[in-house]
């Protein structure tokens, strides 16, 4: 598929013509199930993984939301040392994490209170234990969920409630570059914008909502890719807001690929892809799986997430019951047993 793009004030509309040739990218499917510290009888999913197969996630120990960093043991299999940490520095520190780079630094968010009203902080982690908290200029609450390489942080914030208006004013996507914060806004009235990844080039994946600010409905929800100041509206709407075929974009590393997931569209539409260099791939799951969701991705091509197996059927409702397993999704150059193929879309 080939891309005919368009600039406007900034923003870039492209629009996908399909062509006849069809390319594959074959997969490997690994379960990944990451052990719990202290609760042999729970396991974590993968939120996110670096290129040295670091993987991290989040796990609740004693009431307190905390994250956990699994570093493999070996490169051949699945095991991992794990280690779980809290935001410091604030009083009550329940963590969320959200992206690791290769450095092993660490993005997330975590609250100052048990409870409302408490405030939200960004953090950075760095491999050693230290850490910054994010906290943009004047806002209420900063969260951050992305980390590139060189130190970048992107998230949203929100700023006081002003009276008499839509919450939904208060979000806004930032940009913390090390040193100075700056806001990053999808340019159109009655809009918010959240910001979700960074690369090594500085290019930002995010999502905008435009909504009507009397009643808080969603008219629009677009993804985009955010490249030197001009938005790539390089994707399908997404219409979850009207019940219809709706979008996640999951992740984007230094390539430029990005992971997503697809619903409620039906059979040529519901799945996982990947988007690359303008091309969207189906990725055709195992059959034994149910259901998968995608997470979090490193720069080798590899994703993360969360699958589920039906295992039986309950005998008072006679519904399928499921149970749930984390994986890491491997790109493979040759065939292999357990391979399965992503397909470009035509």
């Amino acid at each position: 598929m080939r891309t005919i793009c368009s600039i406007i004030i900034g923003i870039i509309t492209c629009l996908m013509v399909a062509t006849a040739s069809a390319e594959s990218i074959p997969y490997e499917f690994t379960t990944v199930d990451i052990p719990i510290p202290g609760q042999s009888d729970r396991t974590a999913f993968p939120d996110d993984i670096n290129d040295k197969g670091v993987i991290l996630t989040n796990v609740r120990i004693d009431n307190l939301a905390e994250a956990l960093i699994a570093d493999p043991v070996t490169r051949k299999d699945t095991k991992f040392e794990t280690s779980t940490f809290s935001c410091t520095g604030v009083a009550f520190a329940d963590t969320s994490a959200s992206s690791i780079n290769d450095k092993g630094q660490i993005a997330g968010y975590c609250a100052d209170a048990p409870r409302a009203p408490s405030r939200l902080f960004g953090f950075v982690r760095y491999r050693n234990g230290n850490h910054i908290l994010l906290d943009f200029p004047g806002a209420d609450h900063t969260l951050a969920f992305g980390i590139n390489d060189r130190n970048q942080v992107v998230g949203h914030y929100y700023n006081p409630l002003i009276p008499e208006l839509s919450g939904l004013f208060r979000i806004h996507g930032f940009l913390w570059d090390g040193d100075k914060y700056s806001t990053i806004d999808f340019p159109r009235a009655n809009t918010y914008t959240m910001l979700w990844s960074i690369n090594r080039r500085g290019q930002i994946l995010g999502e905008y909502y435009t909504f009507d600010p009397a009643t808080n409905e969603t008219l629009a929800h677009h993804w985009f890719v955010y490249d030197n100041g001009n938005f790539i509206l390089d994707f399908p709407e997404s219409l979850e807001h009207v019940g219809g075929p709706a979008i996640f974009l999951a992740d984007m590393n230094n390539d430029g690929q990005i992971v997503g997931q697809r619903w409620n569209g039906g059979a040529d539409w519901n799945g996982l892809f990947l988007y690359d260099d303008g091309k969207f791939f189906d990725i055709e799951l195992p059959s034994e799986y149910a259901y998968a969701d995608v997470r979090g991705m490193n720069n080798k091509g590899q994703f993360v997430g969360m699958y589920l197996i039906q295992v039986g059927i309950d005998p008072f409702y006679g519904l399928p019951t499921y149970e749930s397993h984390g994986y890491v999704e491997t790109p493979r150059s040759s065939k292999k047993s357990h391979q399965f193929v992503a397909k470009a879309e035509r």
